[in-house]
């Protein structure tokens, strides 16, 4: 039972991350640094994004999930207006056999066809193209996924009825931006494009998430090192931090009231009380993102952290990954190595 209720917790604070993200500024231009995309037609970047889940209560370990993806991202087109950016998709495992769901629904999804975002100038995505089509694919492929899922395992319809769990799915799939946050990994490497970051440490208080919320912001120029062949001047990295703490009560409200929405009433009755007798304290998320990026704003490396703590009883820590793996763009920069065009893609 508490194993559940550290995935409901979990669950939650995926929900609420989104609250605390890397906050843009304002300042002169000497002091910041622009995060802006500088593509040309036919660049191609390859990624590996991790993805690995451990939950800790009372002194026991258990990592419930361990997933790996490799994807491609292609400039289809390079105009005034911004870039059109193709992901396409490589592969995906996963090393433990108790991977998280959602990952294999989101890459029975997202391996259906190549799709295409638009970016502004800049490189912050605008918008994904025919995002109905999208979806169109994507629902019969996770439907199917469930449908297996409960002719073998058909005791889960009693604590997860399926059509609880297949209504929530298609009315997450009602629009743009959620068929978007189904590729989380393109839309992760691209959010600070089109935003200016003071250089140095920021501190700030944000009182707009509803909760008490604490950002601390690291911005600076990686030094240049001369043993790595793809390490550039000019690259550079942001680094935030931040810190949601919710009150008990709220946090019982919260995750009782997705208790609802996914599972049985029955089974949602009964664990009602062991919620409230469990969430006794104040739910602490800590969401700690590393953005690395080449000289021309293409994405190096992207690691995110999110620790959901109450008290000493309950730990989870989700962390993602998405590095770079190999490049070909298509003219180095005047003041690059002639090498640093290409890997071996």
């Amino acid at each position: 039972m508490r194993k559940v209720i550290f995935i409901l917790v979990a669950l939650l604070a995926t929900a609420l991350q989104g609250r605390a993200q890397t906050q843009a500024i304002t300042a002169g231009e000497d002091s910041t640094i622009n995060v802006v995309a500088w593509f040309n037609k036919n660049d191609t970047t390859e990624y590996v994004y991790t993805k690995s889940d451990v939950l800790v209560s009372d002194g026991d370990t258990t990592r419930t999930g361990n997933t790996e993806e490799m994807f491609r991202l292609v400039v289809a087109d390079s105009t005034s207006d911004g870039y059109r950016l193709k992901f396409e998709p490589i592969s995906w495992k996963s090393d433990n056999s108790k991977d998280s769901l959602k990952s294999s629904l989101m890459w029975a999804a997202k391996s259906q066809a190549p799709v295409v975002f638009d970016t502004n100038e800049y490189g912050k995505i605008e918008r994904l193209e025919k995002w109905r089509d999208v979806r169109d694919k994507a629902i019969p492929a996770i439907t199917g996924y469930f449908e297996k899922l409960y002719a073998k395992n058909p005791a889960i319809d009693s604590i997860m009825p399926k059509k609880n769990y297949l209504s929530l799915l298609r009315l997450g799939f009602n629009n743009e931006d959620a068929i978007r946050e189904m590729y989380s990994e393109v839309t992760g490497l691209f959010s600070c494009h089109g935003k200016a970051f003071n250089i140095g440490m920021t501190n700030d208080e944000d009182s707009t998430t509803g909760y008490p919320t604490h950002l601390t912001t690291i911005v600076s120029y990686e030094d240049v090192d001369t043993t790595d062949a793809e390490s550039y001047l000019g690259d550079y990295f942001i680094r935030n931090s931040s810190i949601v703490t919710i009150p008990s009560d709220e946090a019982k409200a919260l995750t009782n009231s997705l208790l609802g929405t996914i599972f049985s009433k029955d089974f949602s009755d009964k664990t009602e009380s062991f919620i409230n007798d469990s969430i006794d304290m104040p739910m602490e998320i800590r969401l700690l993102t590393d953005y690395h990026f080449f000289y021309s704003g293409w994405p190096k490396l992207v690691r995110k952290q999110t620790i959901v703590k109450v008290g000493e009883i309950w730990t989870n820590v989700a962390t993602e990954t998405i590095e770079w793996n190999r490049y070909r763009w298509n003219e180095p920069d005047d003041d690059q190595p002639d090498e640093g065009g290409q890997t071996d893609l």
